[in-house]
C-alpha cells in the first residue's frame, strides 16, 4: 500500500471518529435538556433563585456541547473532503 493510501485510510479514519464523537455528544446534549427539566420540577421558584442559577449553567452547558457538536461535524466534513480530492 502507498504511503498516501495509507493516510488517505487514516485520514477517514479519524473523520469517522469525529462524526462518532459528535453523535454521542448530541445525544448528551439532549439528556441535558431532561436534567434541565428535574431541576427546574425538583426545585423551581426557591427565593435565591439557585434554581435559575442551575438551570443557566446547565443551559450553558448544553449550548457548549452543542457547539462542539457543530465543531466535530466540521472537522470530519473537512476531512472527508480532504480524502475525496485525493
Amino acid at each position: 500500500m502507498s504511503q498516501l493510501t495509507q493516510l488517505k485510510a487514516t485520514i477517514s479514519n479519524v473523520a469517522k471518529n469525529l462524526e462518532t464523537t459528535a453523535g454521542q455528544l448530541y445525544t448528551y446534549g439532549h439528556q441535558l435538556d431532561s436534567q434541565i427539566t428535574v431541576i427546574s420540577s425538583a426545585i423551581g421558584g426557591t427565593a435565591a433563585n439557585e434554581d435559575k442559577e442551575m438551570v443557566a449553567a446547565l443551559q450553558q452547558g448544553r449550548a457548549s456541547v452543542m457547539e462542539a457538536v457543530a465543531q466535530l461535524r466540521a472537522a470530519s466534513a473537512k476531512a472527508k473532503d480532504w480524502c475525496n480530492k485525493i
